[in-house]
């Protein structure tokens, strides 16, 4: 079989130039092995003519030997090119099986999040135990679960993947529309971005043991082979025994400030493009 060859065009697909991603491909685009493009949502919804080939402008883009970082991390409003959540929803499908032809994409959009997603608090704690073996994840009661709940309890919106909510009563029926109650866990939260198979958990304790973070590896680890969505930020509680999940979100609220994620997307994503283009043409 003939190699495929590699990606000479980084397409980065942007509606927000301060998502901390597109923030380092476009101030240092240079330190990429290949040319980084970017592209508004507007950009493709009224410029981009879609075809075996993309074109833009006076420029060709070859899905087969192009690689796509998809950073639309916000749905547009009104004013936006795509005014109802109808259309929203069908241009996210159709984008979703038009990326398909691509080299690389960091994450393939869904119906519900362009930017693609492991879904709610909810979804996360009762899929991801399922996809990696062994993890930990809170004890929680949804409304109209007749068991009461013991411990440091906690509601919250499941949508809020950054939110630890407010304590609360653990007894049935005392949990608000719309929330989940849940046992806050033991231990200090940190986080852990991830961008293919590379991490940084800048804000681990000091004593979290050494079988701890080999823990958070393996977790990460099994992220990274099994999971299309390849930047990833996940939030864990460090406290006795193995770290507890959280929640994992692909925009990274809180490792994305600081100055090391810069490496972190640049190796990553460079490794990462040129893995899993071996991966895909073996």
């Amino acid at each position: 079989m003939t190699p495929r060859e590699p990606p000479n065009l980084i397409l980065l697909l942007c509606t927000d130039q301060a998502d901390p991603v597109a923030s380092v491909l476009l101030n240092q685009a240079a330190r990429m092995h290949c040319e980084v493009v970017t592209m508004s949502l507007s950009e493709l919804v009224c410029e981009a003519a879609v075809g075996p080939l993309w074109r833009w402008g006076a420029r060709t883009i070859d899905p087969s030997r192009t690689a796509v970082v998809n950073r639309l991390v916000s749905i547009e409003t009104e004013e936006g090119p795509l005014e109802s959540p109808f259309q929203r929803r069908q241009f996210w499908t159709w984008l979703s099986a038009e990326l398909q032809r691509f080299a690389y994409v960091s994450s393939m959009p869904s119906v519900v999040s362009p930017i693609g997603s492991f879904g709610s608090l909810l979804d996360q704690w009762l899929d991801l135990p399922e996809l990696v073996r062994g993890l930990r994840v809170p004890m929680h009661r949804s409304p109209g679960m007749a068991e009461a709940l013991r411990g440091d309890v906690h509601v919250v919106n499941p949508l809020h993947l950054y939110s630890l909510g407010k304590r609360a009563s653990g007894e049935p029926g005392s949990i608000p529309h719309g929330h989940i109650a849940y046992v806050r866990p033991a231990g200090m939260l940190f986080h852990v971005a991830q961008v293919g198979n590379m991490i940084i958990a800048p804000n681990a304790p000091p004593q979290m043991l050494p079988e701890q973070r080999a823990d958070v590896v393996t977790f990460t680890r099994s992220m990274a082979a099994l999971s299309g969505n390849r930047i990833l930020e996940h939030a864990f509680f460090a406290g006795e025994g193995a770290p507890v999940f959280y929640s994992t979100c692909p925009v990274p609220v809180v490792t994305g400030r600081l100055p090391a994620y810069a490496n972190i997307v640049v190796t990553g994503l460079h490794d990462d493009i040129k893995n899993r283009g071996e991966r895909i043409a073996a």
